[in-house]
């Protein structure tokens, strides 16, 4: 038995209340609070007279949906180690240390993410390679973490909205029959506003709150000295990175790819830098702490597959939280209410765009979001006649370009474990994430008008 509307309605609010008074109250962990909020709408289920063999099959039919980003953080976490062994994120380390003027570093960081998403179409894998060289740039010149973070997600998050190898972009076409091309044509039309405000606002940062003067210049430079002495720097480490775009531009899966990525990564940890495969092995494991200067562990503080063993964690629990609340039926009762009452195109695109960013912030999760949303909205968008690219920029938008400003969803959990971010409150400064969403229903209504 599913909930009603007023039954879903309260539903949602004891959902918010938990997390609410567990971020922010208790200060409890997010692991803590989805097991908790996975306890309340189970006991709301058993109520309802939902037998607990279909919650069990729904939380592992959830968990199944979880399988590929479970082995891409795996791989991501031994693929980030093995770089940094093999000198590669040193490497960009110290020629961005050398090269490119402070003042700068945020917008040249914005572009350069944004431009590695558009060529590769994964935000993890810019994330987890570029990003951390930048961050480890960044932390060298004594920046604000939150600026190069929100540099890095927003740069990265667009190039998962907009390349035509991005997952994201194939799963929303394929979900509302869409052309790649028209789904990207769309999304393109709130991205680029956002875009341009992301570049005056990375310069304005750059110029009036990024550290100047000779005490960065001599930090700088210890750092420097610090990286020359424990790595080989020098062009053999950049063939890592250079082969990946490769293997991503003639269209091998993600998987197989960060599989060669790490491989290549220990050939140069044993060839290049000298370690032994027993010192790579374990690195892979636990992380980079090799070095004898414990300036350059701080450093390279990333990577590891242990290192992802609290995002997996959380990645189970949240789809466990979100197993049942599909079996509640929760969002399917919002959208009949909802769109009940929508009697304009602009309406619809409201409407769509908000149950929308409410399911994904409830669930935390793209896939079941979109499983749950897109075959029902196709109808309603049918029935308006608006045409179906539409809703395809609504599913990029409102759920992947807002991932990493929910804290429990697995972008957010990535970037926190793999850049160290402090919470998402660095997605103030990433416009890229949320001016989508906001540009939406404006232009809708904006449109209407004309």
């Amino acid at each position: 038995m599913t909930l009603n509307f007023k039954e879903s309605c309260l539903t949602l609010l004891g959902i918010s209340i938990i997390m609410v008074v567990g971020l922010f109250i208790v200060e409890m962990p997010i692991a803590v609070i989805l097991i908790a909020e996975s306890i309340f709408v189970g006991v709301i289920a058993l109520i309802k007279k939902i037998p607990y063999s279909e919650l069990q099959q729904n939380m592992i039919t959830s968990v199944t949906s979880f399988i590929t980003p479970i082995l891409m953080l795996l791989l991501i976490g031994a693929l980030v180690a093995s770089w940094i062994i093999g000198g590669t994120v040193p490497t960009l380390i110290y020629i961005g240390l050398k090269i490119i003027d402070s003042k700068f570093l945020l917008i040249i960081t914005f572009l350069m993410c944004s431009l590695m998403s558009m060529l590769i179409g994964t935000s993890w894998g810019v994330i987890s390679t570029l990003g951390v060289a930048f961050a480890g740039i960044s932390s060298g010149m004594g920046i604000n973490p939150a600026y190069t973070i929100s540099a890095i997600a927003a740069g990265a998050l667009l190039g998962d909205k907009m390349s035509p190898l991005s997952g994201s972009v194939v799963l929303a076409t394929e979900l509302t029959s869409a052309s790649p091309g028209e789904g990207i044509k769309e999304t393109m039309k709130y991205n680029i506003p956002a875009f341009i405000v992301s570049i005056i606002l990375y310069l304005y940062l750059g110029f009036t709150n990024v550290p100047q003067g000779e005490v960065n210049v001599a930090e700088t430079n210890t750092l420097l000295s610090a990286l020359a002495e424990e790595f080989n720097i020098g062009i053999l480490p950049l063939i890592a990175p250079v082969l990946l775009i490769f293997f991503m531009l003639i269209k091998i899966p993600t998987l197989p790819t960060f599989a060669l990525g790490i491989i290549i990564g220990v050939i140069e940890s044993v060839f290049v830098q000298g370690f032994s495969l027993t010192e790579v092995c374990k690195g892979l494991m636990t992380g980079y702490a090799m070095a004898e200067n414990q300036l350059v562990n701080n450093l390279l503080h990333y990577g590891g597959v242990d290192s992802m063993a609290s995002t997996l964690i959380l990645l189970l629990f949240a789809a466990c939280f979100s197993g049942i609340i599909k079996r509640l039926g929760i969002i399917t009762c919002l959208l009949e209410k909802i769109f009940n009452k929508a009697n304009t195109n602009a309406g619809v695109m409201t409407g769509a765009t908000s149950i929308h960013t409410l399911c994904f912030i409830v669930t935390g999760n793209y896939y079941t979001t979109n499983s749950i949303l897109a075959p029902a909205l196709n109808e309603i968008f049918d029935s308006y006649n608006v045409p179906r690219k539409k809703l395809t920029g609504i599913l990029l938008n409102a759920g992947t370009g807002i991932s990493p400003m929910v804290p429990w969803s697995a972008t957010a959990i990535f970037i926190t474990n793999t850049l160290g971010a402090s919470g998402v409150g660095y997605t103030l400064f990433a416009p890229v994430l949320w001016l989508p969403v906001v540009l939406t229903p404006v232009f809708a209504f904006l449109g209407k008008k004309k």
